[in-house]
């Protein structure tokens, strides 16, 4: 027990101790006239934000809300416009091939034609007309060659003269030459009607890929081999020909001369016009 208040004695005389040297003593700092400011504040830093809704404003009142957003504006239907919608151009319309005598002409074509005597007058007039309109309308890509035949080219062994004696195509040059020879002194009419050598002497000129031949006469032939000769060997020659059209004019000209150029032109299986 002793001990116990021996122990509070101590403690009490400490504390008065301390008190008496805190009375008697005065803090003190190094800077004396607070000039050293580096452990004191210098100034705050202010955020201001906006207000929340209903939040106290600086006088005390409650803020309001803020107010919405707009709603979107719709577009009325005058002010929608439709897609465009893009149409491509139609392609433009085909042209129709030139015809001779009323059959098309278009690729690769030879025209035989008849310059015997009966041709005269109108009938060549007729045949020149037709062959240089046609030649005149095609286009490069096509090619052409002509043959006139009378028994006056008898200089020749197949009674005929060729303007090239080979396909050319229908340049703006190669269409002036052949409508000037067609027009020329080739086709004046004379003699008589060597059908035989023409056509055949044609089958062994002209290339397997001939779209069309042309044969134009006014008479049963009477020169070099007649008609049923003609209609005996014809096959043999037209056999090399692949897929190509075989068309027989007959310009007038009597019965005997169109049963020839119908029977001719079944034995190709082509087509038979008449004029």
């Amino acid at each position: 027990m002793r001990k116990v208040l021996y122990c509070l004695a101590a403690v009490v005389f400490a504390a008065g101790t301390l008190s008496a040297q805190a009375t008697n003593s005065e803090l003190s700092s190094p800077d004396a006239n607070k000039v050293d400011s580096h452990d004191r504040p210098i100034g705050w830093v202010k955020i201001k934000l906006p207000a929340p809704a209903g939040s106290i404003g600086p006088g005390g009142e409650i803020l309001p809300p803020p107010p919405p957003p707009p709603p979107p504006i719709e577009p009325s239907p005058d002010d929608v416009k439709p897609p465009v919608e893009v149409i491509d151009p139609p392609p433009p319309e085909p042209v129709d091939p030139p015809t001779f005598f009323g059959e098309p002409v278009q690729g690769k074509t030879c025209f035989l034609l008849d310059a015997s005597g009966s041709m005269g007058g109108s009938r060549i007039a007729t045949v020149r007309s037709e062959t240089t309109t046609v030649i005149g309308a095609l286009t490069e890509d096509d090619e052409i060659d002509c043959v006139a035949y009378g028994s006056q080219f008898a200089q020749a062994d197949d009674y005929s003269k060729f303007m090239w004696g080979a396909l050319l195509p229908c340049t703006s040059g190669n269409k002036a030459v052949a409508i000037s020879w067609v027009n020329g002194p080739s086709t004046n009419p004379g003699g008589g009607t060597p059908t035989y050598a023409c056509l055949k002497k044609s089958c062994q000129v002209y290339p397997p890929d001939l779209d069309q031949m042309f044969l134009l006469t006014d008479g049963a032939p009477n020169v070099s081999g007649s008609a049923s000769q003609i209609l005996a060997d014809f096959p043999g020659w037209w056999g090399k020909f692949q897929g190509t059209e075989f068309v027989a004019v007959c310009i007038g000209g009597s019965s005997p001369a169109q049963d020839f150029m119908m029977a001719l032109a079944a034995l190709a299986g082509g087509t038979y016009k008449a004029s």
